[in-house]
């Protein structure tokens, strides 16, 4: 009996301490922020080709895109994306791949991340780690080099239109010739 009364007692106990333990969990919190950590839509192999007056302007190929519309709308492009641009007479103008994307609401500002390249039509290719899209202003701060078929250029603070066509590099840093760099590429 006497060893009956102990076993209640410390069960007692351990009921009451595993009660106390749990007290300060918040699940609306939780339930808060594993809402906002998902997407409200999501959408696998992707292909979409925007058009105006029935001629194509770009196609977007992308294989995992993240919508977000619960507070702000965002679409995010975890994967990677893949987008042509095209000129008033339906040639392909620029040229841009990267390992993640995002744009904001309306898709008025985008941004670019993870080995990002942009060709355009004078054979010219940007390479940079992040790049920004905004007014049809392609900007970066990060590294980046841009590739013409006879030098190679190096710096940061690149400002350029949305079709390439032309860019400043406000603080080049080096200028190499393309067999050097391509060597060197291909040497990792």
């Amino acid at each position: 009996m006497f060893m009956n009364r102990k076993m209640q007692y410390i069960i007692v106990l351990i009921g009451v301490s595993l009660m106390l333990s749990c007290q300060g969990s918040d699940l609306t919190k939780m339930d808060t922020v594993s809402q906002k950590a998902q997407p409200d839509e999501v959408s696998r192999d992707v292909k979409l080709t925007y058009s105006d007056s029935g001629r194509v302007k770009r196609i977007l190929t992308a294989s995992l895109i993240h919508k977000y519309t619960t507070d702000t709308n965002y679409t995010v492009f975890p994967e990677g994306l893949h987008a042509q641009f095209f000129n008033s007479n339906g040639k392909l103008a620029t040229e841009l791949i990267c390992g993640y994307g995002l744009t904001g609401t309306n898709n008025d500002e985008l941004i670019f991340r993870k080995n990002v390249q942009i060709k355009n039509q004078k054979n010219e290719t940007l390479l940079s780690e992040e790049i920004y899209l905004k007014d049809s202003t392609i900007y970066s701060d990060s590294t980046v080099y841009i590739l013409t078929p006879s030098i190679t250029l190096r710096g940061t603070s690149l400002v350029a239109p949305r079709d390439f066509s032309s860019y400043k590099l406000r603080n080049p840093v080096g200028v190499a010739r393309t067999e050097a760099f391509d060597k060197d590429i291909n040497k990792k």
